[in-house]
C-alpha cells in the first residue's frame, strides 16, 4: 500500500520538481540580489559621508593655508611699481611719499581688530572692578567677588572661550569632523 501512495506521489510531484526546485533558486537569487542592493546602499551612504569629511578637511587645509599667508601690503607693490617706473618722469619722488602712507595704513589695519578687543576687555574689567569696589564698602572681600560674578559673566567667557578655541575642540572630539554624521552609523 505504502507503495502505490509513494509511487502515486512520485508521480505528482516528480515533475513539479524541477519548477519547485527552480523557484527556491530564484528565491535564494532573489534574496542575495535583496542583500547586494542593501550592502551597495550602505556602502554609498558611508563613501557619502567619507567624500564630505575629505571636503570638510580640505576646506580647512586650505582656510588654514590663506590664514597663514602673509598680508600682501599695498606700499611694497606701489615701491615695486617704483623700481618699474625709475626711468619714468615720475620718478620715485612721487612714489615714495605714497609707499609710506600704505606702509602706515599697513600697520594700523593690523591693529584694528586686537585693539576693539582690547578695548572692549579693558571696559568690562574696568566695569567689573568698578561693581567689585562699590560691593567691597557694603559686605566682605569674598562676598563682593562673588555678587560681582554673575551667570551673565560666565556667559560672556564660555562665549569667548567657544569662539577662540570650540570648533578645534569639536573636531578633535568629534573625530576630526564638526558634522553631524555618527561615524559608524
Amino acid at each position: 500500500m505504502f507503495t502505490l501512495l509513494f509511487s502515486f506521489l512520485g508521480g505528482v510531484v516528480g515533475p513539479l520538481l524541477p519548477n519547485i526546485i527552480g523557484l527556491v533558486r530564484d528565491w535564494q537569487d532573489n534574496k542575495q540580489e535583496l542583500l547586494m542592493m542593501e550592502m551597495r546602499l550602505k556602502y554609498a551612504a558611508q563613501e557619502h559621508l567619507w567624500r564630505m569629511e575629505e571636503m570638510n578637511a580640505r576646506a580647512d587645509i586650505e582656510e588654514a593655508k590663506v590664514l597663514h599667508q602673509p598680508q600682501s601690503s599695498f606700499g611694497v607693490q606701489l615701491i615695486d611699481a617704483a623700481d618699474k617706473w625709475s626711468e619714468s618722469t615720475w620718478g620715485r619722488w612721487l612714489i615714495t611719499p605714497g609707499f609710506y602712507l600704505y606702509t602706515i595704513l599697513d600697520i594700523v589695519n593690523g591693529f584694528v581688530r586686537p585693539t576693539i578687543a582690547y578695548c572692549a576687555f579693558g571696559f568690562y574689567m574696568i566695569y567689573k572692578w568698578s561693581i567689585f569696589e562699590i560691593a567691597k564698602t557694603q559686605m566682605s572681600t569674598v562676598e563682593a567677588i562673588n555678587s560681582t560674578w554673575t551667570e551673565n559673566d560666565w556667559v560672556v567667557l564660555l562665549m569667548v572661550l567657544g569662539f577662540f578655541f570650540g570648533q578645534r575642540a569639536a573636531k578633535a572630539v568629534l573625530g576630526g569632523s564638526t558634522s553631524n554624521a555618527k561615524p559608524n552609523a
